[in-house]
């Protein structure tokens, strides 16, 4: 190699170089800014399980403990033993196995006509449908609880179901349409060529491609339902019928012998009831994700 071209490439060497000292800069400054927003969504999580090892002194304390002097282990039992919460849990996993079934099965059946049948007013019933999603939840709490107190269902859970078995709320129906409309029409025109009917196209041929967003559909039914607080504390009123998200309130009100705070053991209860939301995204997280991206929504 000549003085001249060794000279011509010794710049080009220094730019290749600098851009991969500027790229792993830049990957850097990414991984440190993904590993703080972690840790700070993180944090609620660690300071519910901390409190919840804590005495009520320390949590009342004017200095902040980040970590428990002595892990008070029994906290976890006392909840238990202070209020019927494992049937509390009970209730809560009682109306999420009804509202799933139903949510995943009519959203569904649901979706399928708004996406695959051409039938009068079609549009104009999807866009009513979605408009329903503008609606406060708290607008229409006074009008239904008027309704199920007349047909005396007060202090019972279809109140909190019927509606999973009625279309399973627009959003789902919505999330749903999404992905049957990227399924190719081509497949349900073969099936029909071989003389499939419209429920088994969508049993035998779309549901099993629908893995990924029925998924979605059953995780978001379940942190709904699970964390519902405002609807169980409306329509239920009997103790022995609360969820664990109704039961928490009770914390505050204990019937004890002596009337020390009872902070800690409303942390306890509330770190024991994140645990199946915990273990179900973590479970589930890729079918949960896949159903998101493919539908073309953001997380």
């Amino acid at each position: 190699m000549t003085t001249s071209s060794m000279q011509q490439s010794l710049p080009l060497q220094t730019e290749l170089v600098r851009r991969a000292r500027q790229r792993r800069f830049w990957h850097v400054v990414r991984y440190l800014f993904l590993v703080g927003s972690g840790l700070m969504f993180a944090f609620p999580l660690f300071w519910t399980v901390s409190s919840s090892l804590q005495t009520w002194q320390e949590l009342r304390s004017f200095e902040p403990h980040l970590l428990p002097s002595v892990p008070q282990w029994t906290n976890y039992a006392d909840v238990f033993a202070a209020v019927p919460y494992a049937r509390w849990l009970g209730n809560s996993f009682l109306i999420v196995a009804i509202t799933i079934p139903g949510t995943v099965l009519t959203a569904t059946f649901t979706a399928y006509a708004f996406a695959r049948f051409d039938f009068h007013g079609r549009d104009l019933w999807f866009i009513l449908m979605l408009s329903t999603m503008m609606i406060p939840r708290v607008v229409t709490f006074i009008p239904q609880y008027l309704l199920f107190f007349k047909i005396g269902l007060i202090n019972t859970y279809i109140p909190l179901t019927i509606g999973a078995w009625l279309g399973g709320g627009a959003f789902m129906i919505f999330l749903l349409r999404q992905f049957i409309m990227s399924i190719p029409r081509d497949l349900d025109e073969a099936a029909l060529m071989d003389g499939a009917s419209p429920f088994r196209i969508l049993f035998s041929i779309i549901t099993p491609l629908m893995k990924p967003a029925l998924t979605t559909v059953a995780i978001l039914t379940f942190l709904g339902d699970w964390n519902d607080f405002f609807g169980p504390f409306i329509y239920l009123n009997k103790p022995a019928l609360f969820t664990a998200a109704v039961g928490l309130r009770t914390f505050q009100y204990i019937p004890l012998e002596t009337t020390d705070p009872r902070d800690h053991l409303l942390m306890a209860a509330a770190a024991i009831m994140t645990i199946p939301m915990i273990v179900l995204f973590i479970g589930a997280q890729r079918y949960f994700i896949s159903g998101v991206v493919l539908t073309g929504l953001k997380l």
